[in-house]
């Protein structure tokens, strides 16, 4: 099998995200920049040198999507601000299809995090949890109806910041019978996403749901996480323990790739990107698992929310000889 060949052909596939946006900023400062504050005799400040924003949550998802070329979609809901313009201009940038619905009574969701001298020091959080009523729920239906015509695949990707209600989800994986349904949710809404092709939780979210997984037992663990999921297939990150999963035929664990690791936020939103093409471009569910192994051990080398994007890929699967 030539993985190679599969990435490239990455370009020809078109994937519908819908899911909870967010706006990851990141801040950094030094300690030889600091001086001392002419407000408070005991405190400093502190010169950002460097600031960036990238598109995190459901966004971090579809922004790699885009990145390795693939045709993306993204059905999102944001507040009535100055960020949503700034979250339209970067799925602009990245050339992703977009609808971000405006809610006047939420803010854009935005995570600040701040760096001292290359060290993460700590995070403002803006957002609201506030489930979307009926009328945005439609709305978001009706768009949803239009927009997933002629996709490969739909990526619902939960944050549990209001976008995801029971009804609208279940209408949602119904209405797709003929089209991949892959989900990362958050463990408070697990019943929102019953029968959805692949579920793709990570370790932490595995053991809230069912307090007994562990690693000493992984096999019967994930086999009685995909049953209480009700999915076809499960997936899940073990962050330095790699990734395992099962089908419902047989079961695989994948170690994890040993690189220098740098930052893990918004490494699973990759794993999950590369999961869903591997798995459209007709490879097995441990296959298309191993292949996102791979996505995420060069994300995991950068700083921040990243992607990833063909070439890197192809480049750290080649250090492997048995797969290209």
């Amino acid at each position: 099998m030539n993985y190679e060949d599969i990435i490239r052909r990455f370009s020809k596939l078109s994937v519908l995200v819908l899911g909870d946006v967010m706006l990851d900023e990141y801040n950094f400062y030094y300690s030889k920049d600091n001086r001392p504050s002419p407000e408070k005799q005991d405190k400093m400040v502190h010169l950002i040198k460097n600031s960036r924003i990238t598109l995190g949550g459901a966004g971090n998802v579809a922004a790699n999507l885009a990145s390795l070329g693939v045709s993306t979609k993204f059905i999102t809901l944001c507040g009535n601000d100055g960020n949503f313009f700034h979250l339209n201009q970067l799925m602009d940038k990245m050339g992703i299809e977009s609808f971000s619905l405006p809610d006047p009574k939420r803010p854009t969701t935005v995570k600040r995090r701040f760096y001292g001298d290359d060290k993460y020091l700590f995070r403002f959080d803006l957002e609201s949890k506030e489930k979307i009523d009926n009328s945005f729920s439609n709305k978001i239906l009706d768009e949803f109806k239009k927009m997933v015509y002629g996709v490969d695949a739909v990526i619902l990707s939960d944050y549990n910041k209001g976008l995801f209600t029971e009804s609208l989800s279940r209408e949602i994986i119904d209405m797709c019978k003929d089209i991949p349904v892959i989900v990362d949710f958050k463990p408070e809404n697990k019943s929102y996403f019953y029968k959805a092709d692949i579920i793709s939780p990570n370790y932490k979210e595995a053991k809230i749901i069912q307090p007994s997984f562990n690693m000493n037992n992984l096999e019967e663990e994930v086999k009685k996480l995909r049953d209480e999921l009700r999915s076809k297939s499960l997936v899940v990150t073990l962050g330095k323990e790699g990734v395992c999963g099962y089908n419902g035929l047989s079961f695989f664990h994948i170690p994890a790739n040993k690189v220098n690791v740098v930052d893990e936020v918004g490494c699973g939103d990759t794993v999950r990107s590369v999961l869903t093409l591997g798995y459209l471009s007709g490879l097995s569910l441990k296959e298309s698992a191993e292949l996102a192994n791979y996505a995420a051990a060069v994300v995991i080398q950068k700083i921040g929310t990243a992607t990833i994007n063909q070439d890197e890929l192809i480049e750290i699967i080649g250090k492997t000889s048995h797969l290209l």
